[in-house]
């Protein structure tokens, strides 16, 4: 079982450091057993970051859809694993008002990253927390897990323009604020595609913006948000189809 001062130790090793602005994506089945469990894992981000970092987490809740179109950001849960709810019930954490593609920060810049959310034009455009990490001096952990959790390729798709991504089609959704007040907004879903987000790793390690490092009992990343958006958004204008492909003949473009 991994002990908290190993555990730091291993995160200080892949890169964690003061001040950052770091989104994290996780999973624990792959991390293995912590002693303490998922608060220790919490408690060790927040050590490492220091008063200066800010701690985020995607908060997605894939429960929320066209058949249940409802979002409290105090009480829907994120259905991205353990990490993010524990997370986003801690004194001090606010959470984006997307209904779908939220996220839960913790820091001096909190506010700066989950504000405006709702009023986005899409949930991964520039004034989008994914949108304003790849411009902010972000960094993104992948915690036991890798690219297939890569939320800001789907900010960079929409810089992008790449057609095909979203349904014409929207629906209306509900979203509830901390204060009881009640919001709505359009939002058109995934269109079929098959991703290969996996295979755009080699390209951004090899351009400096990916270090990868073993925590727990398994391989984790750190990837720097900001190249990852100078490496990649050349391929998602030019030759898309290396990273993304489309599973139907629709050709809408979410902006």
């Amino acid at each position: 079982m991994l002990d908290r001062k190993t555990l730091c130790q291993q995160l200080q090793a892949l890169g964690i450091r003061p001040g950052m602005n770091l989104l994290t994506h996780s999973s624990l089945r792959k991390v293995g057993p912590v002693e303490g469990g998922a608060d220790t894992i919490i408690d060790c981000l927040l050590e490492l970051l220091g008063p200066e970092g800010t701690l985020m987490m995607s908060s997605v809740s894939g429960n929320v859809n066209r058949e249940q179109p409802v979002f409290h950001v105090d009480y829907t849960p994120a259905t991205v694993g353990t990490l993010p709810n524990l997370f986003r019930k801690r004194p001090g954490v606010i959470r984006s008002l997307h209904p779908v593609h939220s996220i839960a920060a913790f820091g001096p810049m909190a506010e700066f990253f989950c504000t405006g959310h709702l009023e986005a034009r899409t949930p991964w455009s520039p004034d989008s927390p994914y949108g304003k990490l790849m411009r902010n001096n972000g960094f993104i952990l992948f915690l036991g897990t890798d690219y297939t959790a890569n939320t800001c390729m789907h900010a960079l798709e929409i810089e992008a323009r790449v057609p095909g991504m979203h349904t014409r089609e929207s629906s209306t959704l509900y979203v509830c604020d901390s204060a009881g007040k009640w919001h709505q907004l359009q939002h058109h879903w995934h269109s079929p595609k098959k991703d290969n987000y996996v295979d755009m790793e080699q390209l951004v390690a090899k351009a400096g913006a990916l270090q990868y490092g073993v925590v727990g009992n398994s391989i984790s990343r750190l990837t720097n948000a900001e190249m990852l958006r100078e490496c990649m958004l050349p391929i998602f204008r030019n030759t898309p189809e290396l990273a993304i492909r489309k599973l139907s003949d629709n050709d809408f473009i979410w902006e």
